[in-house]
């Protein structure tokens, strides 16, 4: 018993250390993130506010369920039917539409057991790129959570930008994400569960070329695309990736029944393993939610404060 006890006082160490870190970096992140609110309006920026004040009451509502035609759309596409751009003409018109219908039908499929979600917030997280500072940003994520004996696969991607980008980008979005799941699960597989930001970034890279491959998106595509996120990044509302997956999780569990038919039972002894995996998630929420409401203090403190520093010298 007196060796049990000395393991679990060195992981409750481990965990001590690493929320102290965590909050560390939220609090440098929250410094350059209150750079970009500065530039807003103010209207803007409570907005923005609000919208915080909103999840951190009801972290569920951070997300929402696709419309039905937001999934068709990426049921088409990731079928094989990109238009040139939002709302252009097909390129090759299929008179009977049976086209369109085949490649709704195969996007469909691979789309069968995933949970389609958007939020009006741009996703952030430690940087895995030389070039970042603090942290990079992204439009998606793809994550697996295990809910009321069910695995769920879930990808939740920026509202905004799911509006404004062409059926290009969101082809290879979808595609990055999925091949990029794939890496991970078969990670997984291997009993491989930290990895290093240099090989984050390697595999982040490699599933990056292999949908550029696959979907023969062009390089000027990708460059709007990248452009678009930084656009984003910079006047929708960020959100840490730790406190945005506890948001997934808990609308699973609010909205359980509903999303209850994507889900599946663990189907070998790995995915049984992996279950006592995700309760440890589970036990990390209220830390990740007290964490962001740490951040959205920091953020308003350092906006607030900087605009009063500036009536004060006018």
């Amino acid at each position: 018993m007196e060796g049990i006890e000395d393991l679990d006082g060195q992981e409750d160490l481990r965990r001590r250390q690493f929320e102290r870190e965590y909050l560390a970096w939220l609090k440098f992140s929250a410094r350059e993130i209150a750079e970009s609110l500065r530039r807003l309006s103010a209207e803007r920026r409570e907005e923005i506010f609000a919208f915080y004040e909103m999840v951190l009451r009801e972290p569920e509502k951070m997300h929402s369920p696709l419309s039905s035609d937001e999934r068709n759309r990426l049921e088409r596409i990731l079928g094989g039917g990109v238009r040139a751009g939002a709302g252009a003409e097909v390129a090759e018109v299929d008179t009977a539409g049976a086209g369109e219908e085949r490649e709704s039908m195969r996007g469909a499929e691979r789309l069968r057991s995933i949970v389609l979600l958007k939020t009006p917030a741009v996703v952030f997280a430690h940087a895995i790129f030389p070039a970042s500072s603090f942290f990079d940003v992204g439009v998606a994520m793809h994550r697996r959570f295990f809910v009321g004996g069910r695995w769920f696969a879930v990808i939740s991607l920026n509202a905004s930008y799911l509006e404004i980008a062409s059926d290009a980008m969101l082809h290879y979005l979808l595609e990055h994400e999925l091949i990029q799941g794939e890496m991970y699960e078969e990670l997984a597989r291997m009993n491989v569960r930290h990895l290093s930001p240099e090989l984050k970034g390697a595999y982040h890279e490699a599933a990056r070329l292999e949908a550029i491959r696959r979907t023969r998106i062009s390089e000027e595509e990708v460059r709007s695309e990248e452009e678009i996120i930084r656009e984003l990044s910079l006047k929708e509302p960020l959100v840490p990736t730790g406190f945005a997956a506890s948001s997934i999780y808990l609308h699973l569990l609010r909205n359980y029944e509903a999303l209850r038919h994507f889900g599946w039972e663990s189907r070998d002894n790995m995915e049984r393993e992996w279950e006592r995996l995700s309760h440890e998630f589970a036990s990390w929420i209220e830390f990740s939610v007290h964490s962001f409401g740490v951040f959205v203090s920091e953020l308003k403190r350092l906006v607030r404060s900087a605009g009063e520093f500036s009536v004060e010298f006018v």
